[in-house]
């Protein structure tokens, strides 16, 4: 084939490409047209749509068009990245909205209500297209109303508001949490305690619902000395920690509502020489990055974070372009991730 003819079919199939889009979404070649050579002619929600599609069929989108789009900015509200589990978020959030040309703005609150208003409410007062949070309340539902009154589209990731319908991205914590408690009950484990995250926060307080209906169906109380509300961080566990090294005796497993507990339980231990798994159990969730080397080797659950980020970035250029359209709940799957920590000898996913 010559070079003529190689070009004109790869022209061919390009013009059939962008015709089958058209077909495909009910509207016009030249619209899809004007919106992969970056030309005016379409509304930017139709670009958008039209963009997304193309890139969902693995067609080349010009540089032209891919420009664009890149006056489109993202809030980003995260919780305690103290936590690294937002930090990791933030990171793979950041790389979704990029490879579509897109910014983002991040806020950082600690997780403290004052600060998520304050968060958003700067957010919406410099005109971001839409936002992405991780902080929302499970009973307090004054941040979507806020959000909604502003027309500002947004996505809840991880985390929601109980009563709300509105777009949300994460897993299912309760489930997620049986697991993990089965898991730790074949191990013939009796003595458990629970360091749970805030209970404002819909994620932990589902997860640990799970923990405790699955210890109550296997006929293991959990006392109230070991039933611990911390917060999200590895202060947190050290706290928890220096807690339960006060009590009368410990307990034979600790079940970790973040990571970051976890690691912070785990440093109190070692220094006063307790061993994990020898002396007590431990287990997290998240599945950070560190808490699943070869030196901690934390069993834990294996939040996807960057299947959640391209799903919640999906999810908010849909709400864009479609803002009356139904809200959609994703369930992203996730893995138990095995270590030592909890008494097996072998590692495996």
């Amino acid at each position: 084939m010559s070079a003529m003819t190689h070009t004109k079919a790869a022209d061919d199939g390009a013009r059939t490409s962008a015709a089958a889009l058209a077909r495909s979404l009910g509207v016009s070649a030249a619209s899809v047209s004007y919106a992969l050579h970056g030309k005016p002619g379409v509304s930017d929600a139709l670009r958008a749509r039209i963009l997304d599609a193309a890139r969902e069929r693995g067609m080349i989108i010009p540089q032209a068009a891919a420009a664009s789009d890149q006056s489109t900015v993202f809030g980003l509200v995260l919780a305690d990245v103290l936590n690294p589990f937002y930090s990791e978020l933030a990171v793979t959030v950041t790389d979704a909205a990029r490879s579509y040309g897109h910014e983002v703005f991040i806020s950082q609150t600690a997780d403290e209500q004052s600060s998520i208003d304050q968060a958003v409410s700067a957010m919406i007062a410099h005109n971001v297209d839409a936002m992405i949070l991780t902080v929302s309340q499970a009973d307090d539902a004054s941040l979507t109303r806020l959000l909604r009154h502003a027309h500002t589209p947004f996505v809840q990731l991880s985390r929601r508001n109980l009563g709300t319908d509105a777009d949300f991205v994460g897993i299912d914590d309760f489930r997620a949490g049986g697991d993990m408690a089965r898991h730790l009950l074949k191990h013939g484990y009796r003595r458990f305690a629970l360091i749970a995250g805030s209970p404002m926060s819909s994620a932990s307080r589902v997860r640990a619902e799970g923990y405790r209906k699955t210890l109550r169906a296997a006929g293991v109380a959990l006392p109230r000395s070991w039933n611990i509300t911390a917060g999200l961080n590895e202060a947190d566990g050290i706290r928890a920690a220096e807690y339960l090294l006060g009590q009368a005796e410990l307990p034979e497993a600790v079940i970790c509502g973040t990571d970051s507990i976890a690691l912070g339980l785990i440093s109190v231990l070692h220094a006063h020489g307790l061993k994990v798994p020898d002396d007590i159990a431990v287990v997290g969730f998240d599945g950070l990055t560190g808490a699943r080397s070869r030196l901690v080797d934390l069993t834990t659950v294996v939040q996807p974070r960057l299947e959640m980020a391209q799903r919640a970035m999906g999810l908010v250029r849909h709400r864009l372009s479609e803002p009356n359209a139904e809200a959609q709940s994703i369930y992203c799957n996730y893995k138990l991730y095995i270590g030592r920590s909890c008494g097996c000898q072998s590692r495996k996913e």
